[in-house]
């Protein structure tokens, strides 16, 4: 794939030869004596093709624009992606240098290929992560849809987060309506919003403070939503905040890493469903994330 730069530099050397086009129809009369004079109808297409020229560079010239900030997202999500498959890379290659160590216990190495296996994981899923998203924004991504209790599912999804929300004494607390049918979706890819949403909620929580989790059902839709009582978002960054490679600004300079792709991600295979993701936050208070998804019909 060539490099966007190049084409941001073919538009410029348009853009340039553009305005030497415009000038054309024009350098005659700058050239003739005396006081330019014309046909009415003569003026009228010379400043119709003026102004369409002139229009044409504007158009390219925002094209450029926008190609050049292309060009910038691709450079920060390759430093990103860089930064979120090294870390896991060298945890990977430190437990395993230790692990060969002759002396080393056997709950030791068991702890290190623990270590080892959670951050391949880690790494398989910002992969996945990348390739998918791809696929959902051209519209090459099947839904493989199945009916499953969604209680049920959530509680496994939040089997991995104990151990997060032991260490950072984080709480998590679902709530789940009762009653509800079995919904019909894509099992694997609705987990992995829970999981993108739920790792944002306790990146940007507060120790000791509460994430929770809600579900619920009414008029054929089903009611999604996870709330952490964390440092919250400014408005400004609201309408952003499920734009591609958009990373929120944390409390800490770590939390500004990652692929920018969480959110964007969520958004893409919540519509994937035909349904609708929104974001409400308070400065200081928290973050909300709701989505709803229809019940899918056979």
């Amino acid at each position: 794939m060539k490099n966007i730069s190049l084409y941001s530099g073919r538009f410029r050397v348009i853009e340039v030869i553009g305005y030497f086009i415009f000038l054309i129809p024009w350098i005659p009369d700058l050239l003739r004596e005396g006081a330019l004079s014309y046909g009415a109808s003569d003026l009228a297409v010379k400043i119709i093709l003026g102004a369409a020229v002139l229009a044409f560079l504007a158009l390219l010239r925002d094209v450029r624009k926008k190609i050049s900030s292309l060009d910038v997202l691709k450079q920060d999500l390759s430093m990103a992606a860089i930064h979120d498959l090294k870390g896991p890379l060298t945890s990977i290659i430190g437990a395993l240098s230790l692990i060969s160590e002759p002396d080393m216990d056997a709950l030791t190495k068991e702890r290190l290929l623990k270590v080892a296996a959670d951050s391949s994981h880690s790494m398989v899923k910002l992969i996945e992560t990348l390739v998918d998203t791809e696929r959902m924004e051209i519209a090459k991504m099947r839904l493989q849809p199945e009916e499953f209790d969604l209680r049920t599912h959530i509680t496994a999804c939040l089997v991995p987060f104990d151990s997060v929300s032991g260490d950072t004494g984080i709480k998590m607390k679902l709530s789940a309506e009762a009653g509800m049918p079995l919904i019909r979706a894509d099992k694997d890819l609705l987990g992995r919003v829970y999981e993108n949403l739920l790792i944002n909620a306790f990146k940007y929580s507060r120790r000791g403070g509460e994430v929770s989790i809600k579900i619920g059902f009414s008029g054929d839709i089903f009611h999604f939503e996870i709330k952490d009582a964390g440092v919250g978002i400014s408005p400004e960054y609201i309408n952003e905040i499920f734009g591609k490679y958009y990373r929120v600004e944390g409390r800490e300079q770590d939390s500004r890493r990652g692929s920018g792709l969480g959110l964007y991600f969520c958004r893409l295979a919540v519509e994937a469903h035909g349904g609708t993701i929104r974001i409400t936050s308070v400065k200081g208070e928290g973050t909300t994330v709701s989505f709803d998804i229809p019940q899918r019909r056979r």
